[in-house]
């Protein structure tokens, strides 16, 4: 055995050891079928960690064997030593005893088994031209050495032709995508045409047979390029393209790929898989890729006509079949009395909303097909409430209730990712709690049944406290400042609690003594000059009119935070808020210049002053505005229109806001 250096510099060479794990392993599979194998066999061995194999498994080597003619010393000797030399340059795009095409010759396919391990030998049994008695080679590479092999001499031998390569693999390579349960249908994809054009020839993987036809959902569709013929079709013909449509087993497949007249794959264009989960894939059948002399990965620039109408042609073919999908699933829910939305919607946003829903539908087809009528309908009705109440938990439910695959919740949040539907239904559904809340406090506040029972302690405060947008939305998303907790404890008065205390007061006070307390809520926010802004609302109870002492009360709390040495730099707005205000007062909260209830303005401070009823009212008006601009949103936004436009194959006909 000598070793044989390779004219070429390492890493050149090592941009060849790139390839995802299940590429490279099609690769090797290609060497096979381009060597007149008929039959291949692709072994995964694995081990895991400790006793139990299953436990992180990890690839320990691959082996693939097949009964080619095999690789004679002499072309081991002209062309693993070169980078680009293949030995079927020269054949005419046929195999050497031109029983099939074949897929390629550019001379770097063998590199390819460094993307899945560091080590890596081909044993060879081949005929030599004389025939006198076949002859066995070795050749053996390591990813430290990329830069040649050692090649054995060559020994007689009477086993059959054939090559096996095994490739050993280091721990740590990331290589899970060939322990996967679909690995084989990904193989499957790649190898589609060329299968279906030589139905005799047989290749496994893992005892799994790759064949594309378990998988088909139909029969294959041939469509030529009608476009006026280029000097380039005269002497390649005219390309072809091959639609294959996949059946839900297919966890995932090509776009667009380019594949010789034959049916050999050469390369997956990459984002031309039209979105969601109806799969099907574009081959590009012409010779003229080949005999072009362009690298192909400049076929875009080189072909743009070509692998325009390919991409178009693919998306207009899912779009129909997915339309067909769609009215399928939607007709049998309705038939089962499953489909959760009545005929005619006349909301904007409900009917945002179902658009979402019949996206959804149409990923979760297999879910929904598998159960019984009553299970159908729970599911449905789940996916609806799941809408309606929190749009951000519909992958959960997708995952757990469900049971969708990875693949097939990735597909749907590709397609929501693209639309504003989703924003559109958080935010409604925001905001109809919000104003289902403010009809409820001013039902509690002001109804004279409800306002005599009703506890303002331990139910109207830990309302209030929960939800801060009702002084503003600036305050939402703020709490409270736990260091200025000491402070405000030195300037309230004894009937007043903070809010950070509630709960401990609640645990402690008497009953008696609950209906007597005020509530003091504080929250910070800082503002773009970096100035900290902060809110003291007072609640008082509703049964307290508010007056001038109620005023002198929250007046004080301004003047001794505003200047207490432990409070720091800020800007207070400080709120006393009640059921109702004594006429004595009203004189002072109706000044000129001012806002109404603004009843003091000092220098680092704002003292205000109102009722429920108008707090209430005021947020009323700006939710009841935001309802009716995501209303608009749901009809006009652009962005919901280009969802339309690309996915319009999901959706119903009648236009959102019609």
């Amino acid at each position: 055995m000598s070793w044989q250096r390779i004219q070429a510099g390492a890493d050149v060479l090592s941009q060849f050891a790139r390839k995802k794990s299940v590429e490279a392993v099609a690769e090797m599979i290609w060497n096979s079928l381009d060597a007149e194998a008929d039959t291949v066999n692709v072994e995964i061995e694995s081990a895991g960690l400790g006793d139990d194999p299953n436990t992180a498994a990890h690839v320990v080597s691959v082996e693939i064997v097949d009964n080619g003619h095999g690789i004679s010393s002499n072309i081991a000797q002209s062309t693993f030593t070169t980078l680009g030399n293949s030995w079927k340059k020269g054949l005419n795009g046929r195999s050497l005893n031109s029983l099939r095409p074949l897929h390629g010759q550019a001379g770097r396919g063998r590199f390819f088994a460094y993307s899945i391990g560091h080590s890596v030998k081909w044993t060879s049994v081949s005929e030599p031209d004389d025939h006198l008695s076949r002859q066995r080679i070795e050749i053996s590479g390591d990813s430290e050495r990329i830069d040649g092999f050692d090649i054995s001499d060559p020994i007689d031998t009477d086993a059959a032709t054939g090559t096996t390569v095994r490739i050993s693999v280091e721990q740590g390579r990331p290589n899970s995508a060939l322990l996967s349960d679909h690995a084989h249908t990904e193989l499957a994809a790649i190898f589609a045409p060329y299968l279906l054009y030589n139905e005799d020839l047989k290749v496994k993987f893992n005892g799994l047979s790759v064949d594309p036809r378990p998988f088909l959902d139909g029969e294959p569709t041939d469509i030529t390029f009608e476009a006026e013929a280029p000097e380039a079709f005269e002497l390649n013909g005219r390309p072809v393209l091959t639609l294959v449509d996949w059946n839900d087993e297919m966890s995932s497949a090509p776009g667009v790929v380019l594949c010789t007249a034959d049916g050999a794959s050469l390369l997956e264009l990459e984002k031309t898989s039209p979105p969601g989960n109806v799969r099907s894939t574009a081959y590009l059948r012409w010779n003229g890729w080949a005999t072009s002399g362009a690298d192909l990965l400049m076929v875009r620039a080189e072909h743009p006509e070509i692998i325009n109408w390919a991409v178009d042609t693919l998306k207009a073919h899912v779009t129909e079949r997915s339309t067909a999908i769609q009215e399928s699933i939607i007709d049998e829910l309705k038939r089962v009395d499953a489909y959760p939305y009545e005929e005619a919607i006349s909301d904007p946003v409900e009917i945002a909303e179902r658009d979402m829903f019949d996206l959804v539908v149409v990923t979760a087809r297999g879910a929904l097909r598998s159960g019984n009528r009553r299970q159908v309908s729970m599911t449905t009705k789940l996916m609806k409430l799941a809408l309606q109440e929190r749009p951000g938990e519909l992958d959960t439910i997708l995952e757990e209730v469900l049971n969708l695959s990875d693949q097939e919740r990735a597909d749907l949040t590709e397609l929501l990712q693209h639309s504003s539907l989703g924003a559109i239904i958080s935010a409604a559904s925001a905001v109809t709690r919000r104003l289902d809340l403010i009809a409820v406090l001013r039902h509690m506040i002001y109804d004279p049944v409800l306002s005599e029972s009703f506890r303002e302690v331990d139910q109207l405060h830990p309302l209030i406290r929960d939800n801060a947008w009702i002084f503003g939305e600036t305050w939402q998303l703020t709490a409270s400042e736990k260091t200025l907790r000491t402070v405000l404890r030195s300037v309230i008065d004894e009937d007043v609690v903070l809010e950070d205390d509630l709960d401990a007061f609640l645990g402690e006070a008497e009953e008696g003594d609950r209906q007597r307390i005020d509530l003091l809520l504080q929250r910070t926010h800082y503002g773009p000059d970096e100035l900290r802004h902060r809110l003291v609302v007072e609640l008082k109870r509703p049964t307290v009119q508010l007056g001038v002492d109620e005023a002198q009360q929250i007046t004080r709390y301004a003047t001794r935070l505003s200047l207490h040495q432990g409070a720091g730099s800020s800007k207070w707005t400080f709120l006393l808020i009640g059921s109702g205000i004594k006429d004595e007062l009203k004189p002072q909260l109706n000044q000129l210049n001012r806002k109404k209830g603004h009843l003091l303005n000092g220098e680092d401070f704002d003292v205000f002053v109102t009722t429920w009823g108008d707090q209430l009212n005021e947020c009323e008006s700006r939710y009841r505005f935001y309802y009716d601009q995501l209303k608009s949103s749901a009809t006009t936004d652009d962005s919901v229109a280009r969802m339309r436009q690309r996915y319009v194959h999901l959706l119903p006909d009648t236009p959102i806001g019609e």
